[in-house]
């Protein structure tokens, strides 16, 4: 079923169901994902040295498995993960109890202005439509300080539609996808200085779909 980009995200309650639906599914299939994939793995190192030692970063759509927020911590960033999904932050907790997990909805962080150093979004613009994602980054221009490193991950595509669940449930899944042309546009009109950028082709493992990789800085001033 198609969405019109002029619709706003799908209701809190679907997105619930599609989350809580296949969270236990996501935890025993990419619980130790990121350790054999050394593209993300290095990335978000040079993400974590950029931000510095004891920075704040936020992890938006931490997922049940936490493991980006679990990595950020572990190399010496003060991380927060947040997710919309009361049922996926329970698991996450159970899976990273030391960790710092949060119920939040995206579109509307709970934290002050400028509040964070980084700000990281691993797969999240998937589960919202086009339309609302000015208004996502937006929220994380927000919270982010002058200078603040964004690191958005998505993979490539276009349009938006409710698909069948990629991983075999009964519930299907929003999905939004777009160019990396596309998405430089989005952040760039969000008010942030591109920094780097780049691709990479799926692994052997994955759905044969190329990952986009963007970095840029809140250009808002003090």
């Amino acid at each position: 079923m198609e969405l019109g980009f002029g619709n706003l995200c799908p209701s809190i309650t679907a997105l619930l169901s599609v989350a809580d639906s296949v969270a236990a599914e996501y935890i025993a299939r990419f619980r130790d994902e990121l350790w054999s994939k050394p593209f993300d793995v290095s990335l978000l190192g040079a993400f974590a040295g950029s931000v510095g030692r004891g920075a704040r970063v936020c992890d938006v759509g931490c997922g049940p498995c936490a493991h980006v927020t679990r990595l950020l911590a572990d190399l010496g960033v003060e991380t927060i993960g947040v997710d919309l999904s009361p049922g996926c932050i329970e698991l996450a907790r159970r899976e990273q109890p030391a960790l710092d997990l949060r119920v939040m909805d995206a579109l509307n962080l709970s934290f002050p202005a400028s509040s964070f150093d980084g700000l990281v979004a691993y797969y999240l613009l998937h589960y919202l439509t086009r339309a609302s994602w000015p208004l996502l980054l937006a929220e994380f221009a927000r919270v982010l300080k002058p200078g603040g490193r964004l690191l958005v991950v998505l993979k490539a595509g276009e349009g938006e539609a409710w698909i069948p669940d990629p991983m075999g449930g009964a519930v299907e899944t929003f999905w939004a996808a777009c160019s990396r042309n596309e998405l430089e546009s989005f952040v760039s009109s969000a008010g942030f200085r591109l920094v780097e950028g780049s691709i990479r082709h799926a692994l052997a493992n994955e759905i044969a779909i190329d990952r986009i990789y963007l970095q840029a800085e809140c250009a808002k001033e003090f």
